[in-house]
């Protein structure tokens, strides 16, 4: 048995914890519960095969991260009785033409070879995303990919938290500063990584706008829309939808969602539920990590010093996976990922 002291209670710390407290060492977290954590603003989409990004390094990190989630999941649920926030009911990619969807379909489907998990891949006319999506425009036609999915942050770090206290994990509420450590300390502070200095961290505040459809009787569950841009929709209820979100390079720890996003915000919620009656829920803001070349960041920076950081707007997918790889490779075990692809220091 080894010791490991965690500090940053997010998904990534916590998927760590989870699974070094599973493979019998002694955990402990710290996590003082910044407002802005990204975890808890996020919507969690877990479809990374339709992404345009060509980083080899980080598409095998997430790839062989949406292929672990389900198993992940019906694990961590059995052991803990608890939601995780985890369905898959597919994405939905639209396109402002059917030129544009015939290409879209074509560079997602060259990857379905290689990740099988993604299932079904195909393109959608306008009347079948309509059918799909009932309260949704019918402008625009999509490609839809059936292995696609969403997590709740919130609600998954809660059932993460459960399975390490399970598994003889201790979590303290409080500031890491002044604590004795023994063993190694992992450091997966997010955007506040910066207080570490090493490697360097830097974040964008995003901003997500959470409404209900008043007029709406929706009940089904509806697949993932990747709009126009970069923005996506997911059902977060009965009638209750997350659009977003905005990019904003900052220095700022500020959690105060601002007007003019707000204004953004909403103002394309109108444009992809033209026909229905919005109602504001919340504006949720979440300040997302970045380190050097938009990749994570993954390695030891001094003896017995490991750090986590830069998951960016991949967290949600790339966290889970991250924990388990880097457990697995701090008690000298194969792993699926080469961690020395994510540490440069």
């Amino acid at each position: 048995m080894a010791y490991f002291t965690v500090v940053g209670g997010g998904i990534a710390g916590a998927s760590t914890a989870y699974h070094l407290a599973k493979l019998g060492h002694k955990v402990t977290v710290y996590d003082r519960a910044d407002t802005g954590q990204a975890t808890d603003a996020s919507a969690g989409i877990i479809c990374p095969w339709i992404s345009q990004r060509r980083n080899k390094k980080w598409y095998r990190l997430v790839k062989e991260s949406a292929k672990y989630y389900p198993g992940f999941i019906a694990e961590l649920q059995a052991e803990t009785g608890l939601d995780t926030g985890y369905r898959r009911e597919g994405s939905i990619s639209l396109v402002k033409d059917d030129h544009i969807q015939d290409l879209a379909f074509e560079r997602i489907q060259s990857k379905q070879a290689d990740a099988p998990e993604m299932g079904e891949v195909r393109k959608v006319s306008r009347e079948e995303v309509k059918r799909m999506h009932p309260e949704l425009t019918d402008l625009y036609p999509g490609v839809y990919v059936e292995g696609g999915g969403q997590v709740k942050g919130a609600v998954l770090l809660k059932a993460l938290k459960a399975g390490f206290l399970k598994h003889g994990g201790q979590w303290i509420n409080e500031d890491f500063s002044g604590q004795s450590t023994k063993g190694t300390l992992i450091y997966a502070t997010g955007a506040w990584g910066i207080e570490q200095n090493t490697p360097e961290v830097r974040h964008q505040r995003s901003e997500v706008l959470h409404f209900r459809l008043a007029d709406s009787n929706h009940r089904a569950h509806t697949p993932v829309v990747m709009a126009l841009g970069p923005i996506y929709i997911v059902e977060m209820g009965m009638n209750q939808f997350a659009i977003g979100t905005t990019h904003e390079e900052t220095a700022s720890f500020s959690a105060v969602p601002s007007e003019e996003n707000y204004e953004y915000l909403r103002g394309l919620a109108h444009r992809y539920f033209p026909d229905s009656e919005i109602e504001d829920v919340k504006m949720m803001v979440g300040l997302k990590p970045y380190t050097r070349d938009f990749l994570p960041f993954l390695g030891h920076v001094e003896e017995n010093v490991f750090v986590i950081n830069g998951m960016g707007a991949t967290g949600l997918t790339a966290s889970p996976l991250v924990g388990r790889e880097i457990a697995r490779y701090l008690n000298a075990e194969e792993t699926i990922l080469d961690i020395e692809d994510y540490s440069y220091i």
